[in-house]
């Protein structure tokens, strides 16, 4: 088993290049109709190419939660994990507590910025509130689910926005993938900053 999971860790690994060019490829061949010949044939490839990777992809991931052997392996790797002796043992852990504590610091100012909402607009004349037409607004907004524009109450007032802020700028996959380097230049600079 240990040896199937690095063959197919590394076809992934190799996969990543070759999946980036189809998916470029496939962009810019957008305008190129896929219903005749070659074309649709190419087309059919990549798409067979690009499923199996995406299978590979959840297959690795689920053995990164279930294995332990083979979770150390692999992150020892991305992270550059080296422990020869019992003090570089101690010092993983307390980078990787560090790396832990500050990823958690980061996870809260995400929270934060993603639930806070701050507007300053202004309103027409006639709409007024003790002759004042610039408000400034401050909400918390904290929803389970993800709701669409169309879920969200129209405006009664007709106002015009200086200044709008409601949550993140960012998709989920964007903070996910910033959580992932996140931890993995927290853990070495932490243990590097230990290893003086």
């Amino acid at each position: 088993m240990k040896r199937v999971d690095s063959m197919l860790l590394k076809v992934f690994l190799y996969g990543i290049p070759v999946i980036a060019l189809i998916a470029g490829f496939s962009y810019l061949s957008g305008a190129v109709s896929h219903h005749a010949g070659f074309s649709k044939l190419l087309n059919n490839f990549m798409g067979l190419v690009f499923a199996l990777w995406m299978a590979l992809s959840m297959y690795l991931c689920v053995r990164l939660v279930v294995s332990g052997p083979f979770r150390d392996q692999v992150i020892a790797k991305i992270t550059f994990i080296r422990e020869r002796d019992e003090r570089e043992a101690i010092l993983t852990g307390k980078a990787a507590k560090t790396a832990m504590l500050t990823s958690l610091a980061f996870l809260i100012l995400l929270f934060c910025l993603s639930c806070f909402h701050v507007s300053v607009y202004r309103v027409p004349p006639e709409n007024a509130v003790d002759g004042k037409t610039g408000f400034i607004t401050l909400g918390f907004g904290f929803d389970l689910l993800k709701h669409g524009e169309q879920d969200r109450p129209e405006e009664r007032i007709q106002r015009q926005d200086i200044f709008s802020y409601r949550g993140l700028p960012v998709s989920g996959t964007t903070v996910i993938l910033m959580l992932i380097v996140w931890q993995i230049i927290a853990y070495n600079c932490s243990m590097r900053r230990l290893m003086r």
